[in-house]
């Protein structure tokens, strides 16, 4: 269940992606209580649970956007970049930096609904694109192959022109009537017609109108 299905979140792109099928061995997370980073990137927790391991984005309220952790040691270590002021907060999570990138890509990309729309249509098309994100860049850890198989099962690391609209050989033919939609799909939504997270994500894009930048 989402904590907050009106609004994306990565806590809740977290769930999302795990009930797609991504291991949670392969996207570790967890979670630091009464944190306080100084403005020399110093970081400090009363206690950590889960995974928390250099190189995870740390997120939470008053820590600022692509926060990293750059060292750690139990429940001490410091962070990357160093905040421009003191940062204090009760608890903060830990996540996969691929999961981070993927949702920060996705949030940049989708476009965001008029207040007619529900917003659940809006939270769901963030998370789609960003599941398809996640499989072109998530880097497989030690005894993990979800994402290298991933990327091999939906051909994601080859380049397609286009889709086939006809073939033949000496003894039959077939054709394919082409949607006019399919003629201006730029270079990146052909990528996204490669899975079906990407495709629902079309899906919700081209819902604005035909003359829309990158889905017309």
């Amino acid at each position: 269940m989402f904590t907050n299905p009106t609004a994306p979140n990565i806590a809740d792109f977290n769930t999302f992606v795990i009930g797609q099928g991504v291991p949670a061995a392969d996207l570790p997370s967890g979670a630091l209580t009464t944190i306080a980073i100084d403005t020399s990137g110093n970081l400090t927790a009363a206690s950590a649970t889960g995974t928390i391991a250099t190189g995870m984005a740390l997120v939470g309220t008053n820590i600022p956007e692509n926060t990293y952790i750059a060292t750690w040691s139990g429940t001490t270590g410091t962070v990357t970049p160093v905040p421009v002021a003191a940062v204090s907060t009760a608890s903060a999570q830990a996540y996969s930096p691929w999961l981070q990138w993927a949702f920060i890509g996705a949030m940049a990309v989708t476009l965001i609904p008029p207040p007619c729309m529900p917003a659940i249509l809006y939270v769901m098309a963030v998370y789609n694109y960003g599941m398809h994100k996640l499989l072109k860049i998530g880097q497989d850890l030690s005894g993990q192959t979800f994402f290298t198989i991933q990327r091999q099962n939906f051909n994601l690391l080859s380049f397609k022109a286009g889709p086939v609209a006809s073939s033949a050989d000496q003894a039959t033919s077939s054709t394919l009537v082409t949607p006019d939609f399919l003629k201006g799909l730029t270079m990146g939504d052909l990528d996204l017609l490669l899975t079906p997270w990407g495709r629902e994500y079309l899906d919700y894009s081209q819902q604005y109108g035909p003359s829309i930048v990158g889905v017309s």
